[in-house]
């Protein structure tokens, strides 16, 4: 069976001789459609739809639509174009000649269409399209002026303010330098938030913690707290240290050693307390400040002032 390869030459097919050296080059007649035409020199050379196939690997089917004029039963223009030229050299017609006419015959939008040469284009239209643009816009203008002269009718621009008296009298003094000297008010204090703070002091408890625990306390003549034990107390052993930390409510406490070596990691219960060991460089870190009491000798110290403090517990 013949392939619709779309690709096609003007020259014969490959292993056959071409048409022109076995017969004399054929004239279509033009009083007929180009289809009727081919079909009447194929006809005339003694030759079949399955001939031409064979020659020009077109299918038959397409070979007798365009002998019939169906061009709706014919692949996209381009391929249709190949058929014609492919046809008419297969019969030994001008291939050139043959599209062309086909083209004329059956115009296609895809086909380029040029200017004709001699005409002149109707321009009188123009100066009517201008005339119609001016009345619009004229017609634009004028809706807005009697929108905004209406506007301004109706709503009168308003008095500005009349000026406070104070601010009238500061005007008059501004507005007089123009003519003389003026007086310069006294600057105004500076605000409070510009004044110095007051120093910030490290809290340290330990041994020297007495002097922060008074300064905490309201009352210095206050009776002192002394430790009572209300649940587990870990750490060292009873009389190792004289610092115990005592959670007020549940805390988490976590001690230190030289080298952030840790000595004791625990979440404390209200009333659960841990003695200190009587190491040097000791450090406590809490959760809650507030929550947890030191203790020196069983007396308070108070609550940590910071969730981190150095301590120096004493034998």
């Amino acid at each position: 069976m013949p392939l619709d390869t779309g690709a096609f030459a003007d020259g014969p097919a490959h292993g056959q001789k071409p048409a022109s050296s076995a017969r004399p080059r054929i004239v279509l007649d033009t009083t007929t459609d180009i289809g009727a035409a081919l079909r009447a020199a194929r006809q005339s050379l003694g030759l079949t739809l399955a001939e031409i196939s064979e020659t020009t690997r077109v299918r038959e089917r397409h070979l007798a639509a365009i002998e019939g004029g169906l061009t709706d039963q014919l692949p996209s223009r381009p391929f249709s174009i190949g058929y014609v030229r492919a046809f008419a050299n297969a019969l030994g017609a001008d291939a050139d000649a043959t599209a062309a006419r086909y083209r004329a015959e059956f115009p296609s939008p895809d086909d380029e269409l040029h200017t004709p040469v001699g005409v002149r284009h109707n321009r009188t239209g123009g100066g009517r399209s201008r005339l119609m643009i001016g009345l619009v816009v004229v017609a634009v203008v004028a809706v807005v002026g009697w929108n905004v002269t209406r506007h301004v009718t109706l709503h009168p621009a308003a008095k500005p303010p009349a000026v406070p008296a104070p601010r009238a009298a500061a005007l008059a003094r501004v507005n007089s330098a123009q003519n003389g000297p003026f007086s310069v008010d006294a600057p105004l204090p500076a605000p409070p938030e510009a004044t110095a703070p007051a120093p910030y002091i490290t809290p340290v408890a330990g041994a020297d913690a007495a002097t922060n625990a008074l300064a905490a306390k309201p009352d210095a003549d206050a009776a002192p707290t002394l430790f009572v034990a209300q649940g587990t107390i870990y750490g060292a052993p009873p009389g190792a240290s004289s610092l115990i930390i005592q959670a007020k409510k549940s805390i988490s406490l976590e001690v230190r050693g030289p080298g952030s070596a840790v000595y004791f990691a625990r979440q404390l219960a209200a009333g659960e307390a841990y003695r200190v060991p009587n190491l040097p460089n000791i450090t406590a870190e809490v959760s809650n400040p507030a929550s947890a009491e030191l203790y020196e000798n069983g007396v308070s110290k108070g609550p940590f002032t910071a969730a981190q403090m150095p301590l120096k517990p004493g034998g």
